[in-house]
């Protein structure tokens, strides 16, 4: 008879005795049939990883030369380097497979190989370098020959090999177990089988990437023979030093054009796009402080004057501040007149006050911290939701929104550093603002000044 019982087979075999008689009941002989065993412990020591290897190294770039076209032939040699190749990743380790140990009551698993080292990246090609001629006669300019390509990028390395891991020297086996007393009814045997499974082998390494081509040096053309002077198209100082003196600045402007190597002799080697000189920008700029709150507190603020591309004075201030100016020119001296400044940590530092009254009489309050509100434009988004359940019910009460919008500047009213919010008045049914009500409101506070803004959210939950 057989008996099927989470994957144990068991079977019973009826013997008769000897010499016994019709229906005289014989030995009992049980027999467990095989248990498997599905945990691997290891034998032998696993195969090293190989070393990755090293980054290529970059082209250096090409020398930057200013020359004078004068009709004479020039050669310049402004090429890049290049850069240079990956090395390729180690091999992989070899594992110790020592020996597979015998009769044991588990499964083994053979040491494993190792993997291959990655190649390493390839190393960029240099830039080449640029080129800066003065000219009178553009015919000059076919005199001047130029290598600036760039360098050629350097390839990857190649992965290292993985290892083979190691066999096994018997792959099946099995351990009987008996109990009991042979010939008796309580003597049973069972065998455990266990098997072996081979390392696994290490796995390649991944190649490198290839570098990049080093881009050809650009081409700038002046027509004039006398050098450009050096220019400061911008400065960093604390504000006060822009309060005390002007800073003085300059840039050259240039128009993009393209044909580069057309201008030059054949076979230059340049970047088609080219720049030509168009004009030079000089200025001051300088800070008038006409802020109500005193420069000391923003004294040590860096700003940084500078001329834009378009050839604009201007002033970026840190994010530290907010500083609310406009510019005026006069003498090529651009002055940036400071009306309102404020730091931007204390534009959100507002915090809840206290609610008063009920029905169309309720209001919030809310107080800057930062005392800033004088300089500030503050609006007020409110969601206000309430619910009808029972608080003292251990279900989740459930809430309906009731008002989710701005608030109107007019239902809104600043004394000082605290702001009160008369929510009666928006258009919400009473019976959702009466006394004792459990709501929820989140007021969300949009603050600037100037160009710059910030948001801040307060949360309460009660009653009302």
């Amino acid at each position: 008879m057989w008996n099927r019982s989470l994957g144990l087979i068991l079977f019973t075999v009826l013997l008769s005795g000897a010499g016994a008689g019709a229906g005289t009941l014989g030995n009992w002989v049980r027999c467990a049939a095989p248990a498997w065993a599905f945990d691997f412990q290891s034998f032998g020591t696993n195969g090293s990883s190989g070393r990755s290897g090293r980054d290529g190294q970059d082209g250096r770039a090409g020398t930057s030369q200013s020359v004078t076209a004068d009709g004479r032939p020039i050669n310049l040699n402004l090429a890049g380097d290049d850069g240079s190749d990956g090395e390729s990743g180690e091999r992989g380790g070899q594992p110790s497979c020592g020996f597979q140990p015998r009769d044991v009551r588990y499964n083994l698993e053979a040491a494993s190989g190792g993997s291959g080292g990655s190649g390493g990246r390839g190393g960029n090609g240099g830039e080449g370098g640029s080129l800066l001629v003065y000219y009178a006669d553009p015919n000059a300019l076919r005199q001047i020959s130029v290598d600036a390509r760039g360098g050629r990028a350097g390839r990857g390395g190649t992965g290292g090999q993985g290892v083979a891991g190691c066999w096994c020297d018997r792959n099946n086996w099995s351990v009987r177990t008996c109990t009991g007393t042979p010939g008796t009814p309580d003597y049973s045997c069972s065998d455990e089988y266990f098997s072996c499974r081979p390392g696994r082998s290490g796995s390649n390494g991944s190649f490198g990437q290839n570098g990049q081509d080093g881009s050809p040096g650009q081409l700038r053309i002046v027509n004039q023979l006398e050098p450009l002077p050096p220019e400061v198209p911008s400065l960093t100082r604390p504000l006060a030093d822009l309060v005390s003196q002007p800073v003085q600045l300059s840039k050259n402007l240039w128009d993009v054009r393209t044909g580069a190597a057309a201008l030059l002799a054949p076979g230059s080697v340049v970047r088609d796009e080219y720049l030509a000189y168009r004009d030079r920008i000089e200025g001051a700029v300088q800070v008038d402080w006409q802020a109500p709150r005193s420069i000391a507190t923003f004294a040590t603020t860096g700003v940084t004057a500078e001329i834009s591309e378009a050839g604009e004075l201007g002033l970026a201030f840190s994010e530290e501040v907010w500083i609310a100016a406009e510019p005026f020119q006069a003498d090529n001296v651009t002055t940036f007149t400071v009306t309102a400044a404020v730091l931007a940590s204390d534009a959100t530092r507002l915090a809840w006050g206290t609610s008063q009254g009920t029905g169309r009489d309720l209001s919030l309050s809310v107080v800057d911290l930062g005392q800033e509100s004088a300089y500030l434009n503050t609006q007020f988004w409110l969601t206000l939701r309430t619910s009808t359940d029972d608080p003292r019910d251990s279900r989740r009460p459930r809430y309906t929104v009731r008002y989710d919008d701005w608030v109107p500047e007019e239902l809104v009213t600043r004394e000082g550093d605290r702001f009160v919010v008369d929510v009666g008045r928006l258009p919400i049914s009473l019976q959702a603002l009466r006394s004792g009500t459990l709501a929820q409101v989140e007021l969300r506070a949009v603050r600037s000044l100037a160009d710059n803004s910030a948001e801040q959210t307060l949360s309460w939950q009660g009653n009302l």
